[in-house]
């Protein structure tokens, strides 16, 4: 087949190192798949066009249905995508996704599908993120100005980030839980890493203290071999670079940092023999731990792995995926599985519980 037909807005690959540095990444098969053809259609948006604030990438988003606002809180530009709908609306309530992404054509392209779902009314898109944590409370400030001027739901209030921007989501989620109804990660590890982009011991039991659903999606061939978490990190070379950075590689480390997540989520937390011995399953073979209910299936080129883990209340309120073939990036599906998650829940604005919606 000609994949230049399949890729209309086609650009060259290369060698995708820049992807993944996994040696188990198949770029063949990732290049003919739907997830390739999307990734590349969306990275496509950083050539087709000069800048955020180009006029034709700003009618391109009105053609779609949705008008991108780029605007400035305390010295800090961030963007907003508005569904069409929405303006003159007083009796809609959208919901709000704060995506942690620093501003430019990086973020658009690499969010152009959740920007895709503000367009279909699904909510309103936030884009912005700095690299410092405490420069990010602005972040809270701009949800305000959301809140404010336009129909959106504060009991509807999610945030998602990709790699260590969805730590710095995270980081920001703790700072301000009483507000954000669930959370996504995208492309981070599996565990909790101490001290790494805010974790302490403090942080890790404050998250232990109030419930959050959680949805975090990663690929099995991430460069630092997040999945299975029950052996060693898979596909990460001897002389990788992400060996000297603070990533677990041996399966030691990679189930206590897995056990503290579980602690953090409020879920009961396994022992080792039994994470190392999980695998009832493909799902849980996959992913590497025990799992409470596990679902396989197949979408866009990837077969996704998804495991549920019950927390102390009864509550299946954290889903980790792993997909198939999926290197150090985001896909369509990844954005499609963590809306399909996260919309589910809600947080009561004057008890600050969770609500499950669906």
């Amino acid at each position: 087949m000609n994949r230049k037909y399949m890729y209309p807005y086609y650009e060259e690959w290369g060698d995708a190192g820049y992807l993944s540095g996994n040696m188990c990444f198949d770029l063949e098969k990732f290049r003919k798949s739907e997830s390739g053809m999307h990734l590349m259609n969306a990275r496509s948006l950083m050539t087709r066009f000069s800048d955020v604030d180009d006029p034709a990438l700003l009618e391109y988003w009105e053609d779609m249905g949705v008008r991108c606002e780029i605007r400035e809180t305390k010295g800090q530009k961030w963007l907003c995508f508005v569904p069409m709908e929405a303006y003159g609306k007083t009796d809609g309530k959208y919901p709000v996704m704060m995506i942690f992404r620093p501003v430019g054509l990086l973020a658009e392209a690499f969010y152009q599908y959740m920007i895709e779902q503000a367009a279909q009314g699904e909510y309103i898109a936030m884009i912005y993120s700095d690299e410092d944590a405490d420069t990010n409370n602005v972040f809270f400030d701009m949800l305000q100005e959301v809140l404010r001027e336009f129909p959106a739901d504060p009991s509807r209030v999610y945030v998602t980030g990709h790699s260590h921007y969805g730590e710095l989501a995270m980081e920001f989620t703790r700072r301000f839980h009483e507000h954000i109804a669930a959370c996504a990660q995208m492309g981070d590890t599996a565990g909790i890493i101490m001290d790494f982009y805010g974790v302490t011991e403090e942080s890790v039991e404050l998250m232990h203290s109030y419930d959050l659903p959680l949805i975090n999606v990663s690929g099995t061939t991430e460069m630092v071999g997040i999945f299975p978490i029950n052996e060693d990190a898979p596909g990460v070379a001897p002389d990788s670079p992400m060996r000297r950075f603070v990533f677990p590689m041996d399966r030691e480390r990679r189930i206590s940092d897995w056990k503290r997540r579980l602690y953090a989520m409020r879920c009961p937390v396994p022992s080792d023999g039994e994470i190392i011995s999980a695998g009832r399953d493909k799902a849980e073979k996959m992913l590497g731990f025990p799992c409470d209910r596990t679902d396989v299936f197949y979408a866009e080129g990837s077969e996704c792995y998804i495991g549920d883990i019950r927390n102390i209340d009864g509550k299946y309120h954290f889903r980790t995926v792993a997909m198939e073939n999926v290197p150090h990036t985001t896909v369509r599906f990844m954005h499609v599985l963590a809306w399909s998650f996260l919309r589910r829940f809600a947080r009561n604005r004057e008890t600050g519980e969770v609500m499950e919606l669906y």
